[in-house]
């Protein structure tokens, strides 16, 4: 049996949800907004998983816009 052997395919991310890859690329003091309530429910359990186990990261009410919720790194 043979194989075919293909070059420069890209591996894929570690991540498979565009959420934890922009959660990833957070830098201390940014934000993601925009977000439902039930968004910042949903996507509250990545941050306890072991890739960001060793940041820190709140949410709360956007300031420009109290119907949405913001999710913000800090340490």
């Amino acid at each position: 049996m043979s194989f075919k052997v293909e070059k420069d395919i890209p591996v894929r991310g570690r991540f498979t949800s565009p959420f934890c890859e922009a959660l990833d690329s957070l830098n201390v003091e940014d934000s993601i907004g925009g977000l439902t309530r039930e968004e910042v429910y949903k996507y509250r359990p990545n941050f306890y998983t072991k890739y960001f186990r060793d940041r820190k990261f709140t949410f709360g009410k956007d300031p420009k816009d109290i119907t949405k919720y913001r999710i913000w790194r800090k340490a």
